[in-house]
């Protein structure tokens, strides 16, 4: 009888007991190659953060390079679970974002810090629920407008493309390389500098958040800065897959989500843009220009039109949503106090 008694209070104080939990392991897939700069001033100290401050709750594990996630399956990876959390551009999965590609437009000024907080304005306002919905965005990654650059030829207007093969990075980049006579071709980022180096390009469109690491300097010279769009990306997860997951666990990464933290993203990428455009320009044989705004009008008011009305037939809604963003990035500007 007395070891029965022993034997059930036994039983009853270890189910008093509170139950050391194990973190919750995700495993996060950047997709970027392991010496882009993204990794160091994003997505590595995010996770690092997140863990920290988690309180045991998740463990995110970190895997950069493009064996497990790249810009072509970013997706699928995340419904397949193959990894819990994903970056992905947008640009790069049109059919499924179409919507998203609103940031892409050009000819719509303002920094990456403007367009990370006016799409996540809007995206929590419900503009993006039919394509994301089935997604948890955690924050999204916005890229600055595009400059043009060239190799071994004076780039000061944007006639200078006439001729030229000019790498680009979505459909309306691609028209306006065409409005001016170039010919525009679709090759990722880390196949550009080859592309560049034999010839087999003459040029491309891209943010000059790209020229160190990828060494882009080295096979460019002439470089020609105006709006010619942004981009967005977003680290998420699966929604089904995030409302899966413990309590403990969803407020460690919700504690790390959301509009503040894109536009600190922004602003990060913003210094990161400045930066690079500085190193470019310190470069021997290197020269930046900066577009007359006289020119610039001119294009908004020749291409525009064209450019606004291709996106609002190619996107349900496109010509609302169109005004939406620039309301959006307008109200954003003021609130950062980019524009009174």
């Amino acid at each position: 009888m007395r070891k029965t008694l022993t034997a059930l209070f036994l039983i009853g104080a270890t189910a008093l007991t509170p139950i050391a939990t194990t973190a919750e392991t995700l495993t996060f897939g950047t997709g970027n190659v392991v010496i882009h700069p993204i990794n160091k001033r994003i997505m590595t100290p995010w996770a690092e953060r997140v863990n920290a401050e988690s309180d045991g709750a998740v463990n995110i594990k970190v895997r950069h390079g493009q064996m497990l996630v790249n810009s072509n399956n970013y997706v699928d990876r995340i419904s397949d679970d193959v990894v819990q959390i994903a970056f992905g551009m947008l640009v790069f999965n049109p059919g499924r974002f179409p919507r998203s590609l609103v940031t892409t437009v050009p000819f719509v000024e303002g920094s990456g810090e403007a367009s990370a907080l006016a799409y996540c304005k809007m995206y929590e306002a419900g503009a993006f629920d039919e394509e994301m919905g089935a997604f948890k965005p955690l924050f999204f990654v916005p890229f600055p407008q595009s400059s043009a650059h060239l190799k071994g030829a004076e780039l000061t207007s944007m006639n200078d493309l006439e001729g030229k093969k000019i790498m680009v990075g979505s459909p309306i980049q691609s028209l306006i390389v065409s409005a001016y006579g170039g010919t525009p071709l679709s090759i990722t980022l880390p196949d550009q500098y080859q592309s560049l180096q034999r010839g087999t390009a003459d040029g491309n469109f891209m943010t000059f958040t790209a020229f160190p690491a990828f060494r882009l300097d080295e096979v460019t010279s002439d470089h020609l800065q105006l709006p010619l769009g942004g981009a967005m990306g977003m680290v998420f997860m699966d929604r089904a897959r995030y409302e899966a997951l413990p309590e403990d666990t969803r407020a460690a990464l919700d504690a790390h989500s959301g509009c503040d933290l894109t536009r600190e993203v922004g602003a990060t990428i913003d210094t990161w843009e400045a930066e690079s455009k500085a190193y470019v320009g310190a470069q021997e044989g290197q020269t930046i220009n900066v577009l007359d705004p006289a020119e610039v009008d001119a294009m908004r008011g020749e291409l525009g039109p064209k450019v606004f009305a291709g996106f609002g037939e190619r996107v349900p809604g496109g010509a609302e949503l169109l005004d939406q963003w620039r309301t959006a990035i307008e109200d954003a500007r003021r609130e950062i106090g980019e524009i009174e």
